[in-house]
């Protein structure tokens, strides 16, 4: 398997808000190389939206205005950006992004999030998650306010019978040069059909953890790994990577939509919302 390359094709959706200037900055941590391409873009509609205690109404200028500052802030930091406006109603941005990220042919897809709770998920349906349902693709799911600056700390969670073949790719791919990375296995029983439980033995967990380590070794990454004997897997993550200062949590995906992540147990729709650090959902497995 080939770990040693970078996100070359990034597509980055912005909508101008808090959660947006954080997935600009996760984006410019991760657009180290000269060759990277960004393509910032922004779902344009005429519908109504309540903005400063009043309603009104998002006219084209000033979605291209939101989308000029974004590409001239990448173009300050080093990384090639051109820009994309996208129309779509509100019911289909998750749709329209995932659509024009495949044209550009996007290695990685970044978006913010405004964390929603799983009540708003359900009812609302984030596009985050719409978006994690939609694309095969990594998507990086950024929260929060944090810097652009940042350690070069990357926690690359798996559990249970995860492949960790795309956790590492995309691990590699997000990680600096100079940077290291931190495999974290957390044990914990899966619930299988008919209410068969499974539990990873320690000869798997070793397994697991040996395949992980080695495959980012060999891309030339610093890397090290421990086994977390807790659970559940989105609080131990989230936990760990605030003990350890991580810059980005990877973690793999079953791409479950919302309603069956909620009552299945999807780690990753239950990480974003226990942690402020970006998530990096990696690409889905081919079933």
């Amino acid at each position: 398997m080939k770990t040693d390359s970078r996100f070359e094709r990034i597509f980055l959706a912005t909508d101008g808000s808090e959660s947006s200037e954080a997935a600009v900055n996760a984006t410019i941590a991760i657009a180290k190389s000269p060759t990277v391409r960004v393509k910032v873009a922004h779902v344009w509609n005429l519908e109504l939206r309540h903005r400063h205690g009043h309603w009104d109404v998002e006219v084209r200028s000033e979605a291209e205005n939101l989308v000029d500052e974004t590409v001239m802030r990448l173009l300050k930091a080093g990384v090639i950006a051109e820009r994309e406006i996208i129309r779509a109603d509100t019911n289909h941005v998750a749709a329209a992004i995932a659509v024009q990220a495949a044209e550009f042919e996007a290695d990685l897809i970044v978006i913010g999030s405004r964390g929603l709770s799983d009540w708003q998920s359900l009812t609302q349906q984030s596009v985050g998650h719409q978006l994690v349902c939609a694309v095969n693709c990594p998507v990086l799911i950024a929260r929060g306010t944090p810097g652009a600056d940042c350690n070069g700390k990357v926690l690359m969670a798996i559990a249970g019978a995860d492949d960790v073949e795309p956790a590492a790719r995309a691990a590699v791919a997000a990680a600096h040069p100079d940077g290291s990375v931190m495999v974290v296995h957390i044990s914990e029983a899966i619930a299988g059909f008919r209410g068969f439980v499974y539990v990873e033995s320690p000869d798997e967990i070793r397994k697991s953890m040996a395949q992980a380590c080695e495959l980012i070794g060999d891309a030339g990454v610093k890397v090290q790994g421990m086994v977390a004997h807790q659970g559940p897997v989105a609080a131990a993550v989230a936990e760990i990577a605030k003990d350890w200062n991580a810059d980005l949590i990877v973690i793999g995906s079953s791409r479950m939509g919302d309603i069956g992540s909620l009552f299945l147990g999807s780690a990753s729709h239950d990480l974003l919302h226990m942690t402020d650090r970006p998530v990096l959902i990696a690409e889905r497995v081919p079933a």
